[in-house]
């Protein structure tokens, strides 16, 4: 049985078709988002708050420590068990995030990581945690020349690879055996126009940071000791710790956060439009959310015309 996945830039409204989608069709949501995982988190990566947590049971959100790494690799390893015991319990797997890299390692499987020695590979990761990005980004590049751009955890991945396995990311990537089966999907982009999405972006941003929420989430992480780990490279967090530390203005803060936010929307919509699964259909963002979880149930329920749990009517 093919899962339901929703991908699509960031303020695309993922979360609210999501949670429409897993009403209709008594789905569980899976989250594909690589920072919506960390705990203390959840107002800056616009994570399902508790009353949708209470509306539909959702996996993936806030249950790791921001000193965890969570890369594609072990988001593969947690998803095919949600998706396991999810269709145990004879529901609905509903994918839903903007990290396309973690759909694509449930679609096309990533290489059966080599042994790198746990003790050698702890050691690695404390010492690249303490470098700069500019640095750890610098000896990646250098050991892996067809490695393509890296972000701050890829480039951590490539250089512990290279230097522990003798042999590059690419090089894995290319020649690796696949870690598991293929998870087949119904996949579904959801696509706005530039403008709308910038003034989504805008308006998530404002609000969040008239209210105080996103800095009070920020002091509580810097209370923790936890504002320099690797998950605190999500977008706009940077900017929330230089205001709370004096550095620049709330208006500068809204300006700089809606511009890398909308820089990486930008990323995601290219990507997106590159790598996802055949077949792949495109949502109209502009539409009500009733309307489009009607679409994708019934594209869904045609796939799927012989033993489907009960559901809503649509």
């Amino acid at each position: 049985m093919k899962v339901i996945a929703l991908v699509g830039p960031t303020a695309s409204g993922k979360t609210a078709l999501s949670l429409a989608v897993a009403d209709l069709v008594g789905g569980e949501v899976i989250s594909m988002d690589s920072r919506q995982a960390y705990r203390g988190m959840s107002v800056g990566t616009a994570a399902p708050g508790p009353a949708e947590m209470a509306r539909v049971p959702h996996h993936g959100v806030g249950f790791l420590d921001p000193r965890t790494r969570y890369g594609a690799g072990r988001f593969a390893d947690c998803a095919s068990e949600w998706i396991a015991r999810i269709r145990a319990r004879d529901r609905v797997p509903v994918l839903a995030g903007g990290t396309g890299l973690f759909l694509k390692v449930l679609t096309d499987p990533m290489f059966a990581e080599p042994d790198l020695g746990g003790s050698r590979r702890e050691r690695l990761e404390r010492w690249t945690r303490r470098q700069p990005n500019e640095l750890v980004s610098f000896w990646a590049e250098r050991l892996d020349r067809g490695g393509g751009k890296f972000d701050r955890q890829r480039a951590g991945r490539t250089v512990e690879l290279a230097l522990l396995s003798g042999r590059p990311l690419s090089w894995w990537i290319r020649h690796g055996e696949p870690s598991r089966e293929p998870v087949r999907v119904l996949a579904f982009r959801i696509d706005l126009p530039p403008g709308d999405l910038r003034h989504r972006i805008r308006c998530r941003a404002e609000s969040l940071l008239e209210s105080g929420r996103w800095q009070r989430e920020a002091e509580a992480l810097l209370r923790a000791g936890v504002a320099t780990t690797p998950a605190m490279d999500a977008v706009g967090y940077g900017e929330v710790f230089s205001l709370l530390r004096g550095e620049i203005t709330a208006a500068d803060a809204l300006r700089r956060i809606e511009a890398a936010t909308w820089r990486y929307a930008r990323r995601q919509r290219t990507w997106f439009r590159g790598q996802l699964p055949d077949g792949t259909a495109v949502l109209d963002g502009t539409k009500p959310v009733d309307e489009l979880a009607r679409i994708v149930v019934r594209s869904w329920r045609k796939c799927h015309d012989n033993g489907l749990p009960a559901g809503k009517s649509v």
